[in-house]
């Protein structure tokens, strides 16, 4: 059965990459293939989309969807991180791309569908992890990190302001028992923070998203990606990053104004050190956003912000 999950900005991805028959693009994030078979669209029938994924269960679904629609000839599957883009094109004998593209979002596979404890809304077992050759899961993180460990990670990559607290009853909680499923994690989470803030948005989501970037160390390979991307781009190429949290795009943001020029370091720094170089220019000098449509036909879609760059 096909199983394509709609693709979060589809048209303005494919109008971003500029993309033309024959060009070569690096989709990082496979996940059900949905934007591969628009960048497909675009590119065939000289084009190639290298499409990368890190779980081998969105690989699998990718690999039936493509097939179905008879495209699997436009695409080299590969079970890897995009961090590693270097590294696969040399492998796959490709000198450079026209086109290199991220959606940073969890895919539907990965929170409906794979029981890996990616949704604050089942019951599940503490993985997070994107792929079974992670080593560190969210059960040893949640049994194992010390309570200044949790607290720290719950602030830096949850941003969330009850971190402190929620660290310490996850300690109390392992006092009594072992941390085995999301359900109790859920619960811990809800009993901790304050009724009176808990009206905007789910309770758990800060501190799963914390946790899930900390097991798949997802900030260090986005940085890293996006430093190797621009060595494999032809010029005239193009980056296109979709993020989810203001984590991800201050990542993505800061780079594009590193790589057009702009010194980011701190403004009392007396000498520039961050070594910005004008390499490309920035294409969206705002983020892009979803249309009120989108966001109706998929509620998924309405934290994402697209930002493109070119290389010169």
């Amino acid at each position: 059965m096909l199983n394509l999950h709609l693709p979060v900005l589809r048209k303005e991805v494919v109008y971003y990459l500029n993309l033309k028959k024959g060009d070569i693009v690096f989709d990082g994030t496979l996940g059900g293939a949905g934007h591969t078979v628009e960048i497909i669209k675009a590119i065939a029938p000289t084009g190639k989309v290298i499409g990368a994924d890190l779980d081998s269960q969105a690989l699998s679904t990718a690999t039936r969807n493509l097939k179905s629609l008879g495209l699997t000839d436009y695409v080299e599957i590969v079970n890897d991180n995009f961090s590693n883009v270097t590294e696969i094109l040399k492998k796959l004998e490709i000198s450079y791309l026209d086109g290199f593209f991220l959606d940073l979002g969890l895919s539907s596979i990965q929170i409906d569908i794979s029981g890996r404890g990616f949704s604050y809304l089942k019951n599940q077992k503490l993985d997070m992890r994107f792929s079974e050759k992670t080593k560190l899961n969210a059960e040893y993180i949640l049994n194992n990190y010390s309570e200044e460990d949790l607290s720290d990670i719950f602030y830096r990559y949850g941003e969330e302001r009850w971190s402190a607290r929620i660290a310490r009853s996850i300690i109390n909680f392992r006092h009594v028992k072992k941390l085995e499923s999301t359900g109790e994690l859920v619960e811990i989470i809800k009993r901790t923070i304050p009724a009176k803030y808990r009206y905007r948005g789910h309770p758990a989501k800060k501190i799963f998203q914390a946790i899930r970037i900390e097991v798949n160390s997802e900030l260090e390979n986005l940085k890293k990606a996006l430093e190797e991307s621009l060595g494999v781009l032809r010029p005239g190429g193009r980056i296109v990053i979709i993020s989810y949290h203001s984590l991800e795009d201050r990542i993505v943001k800061a780079t594009f104004e590193k790589f057009s020029g702009r010194c980011i370091c701190p403004p009392k720094l007396p000498i520039c050190s961050c070594g910005a170089i004008t390499v490309g220019k920035i294409i969206t000098r705002r983020a892009a956003r979803p249309s009120e449509n989108e966001v109706r036909e998929n509620p998924r879609s309405k934290s994402a912000k697209l930002r493109a760059f070119e290389k010169i």
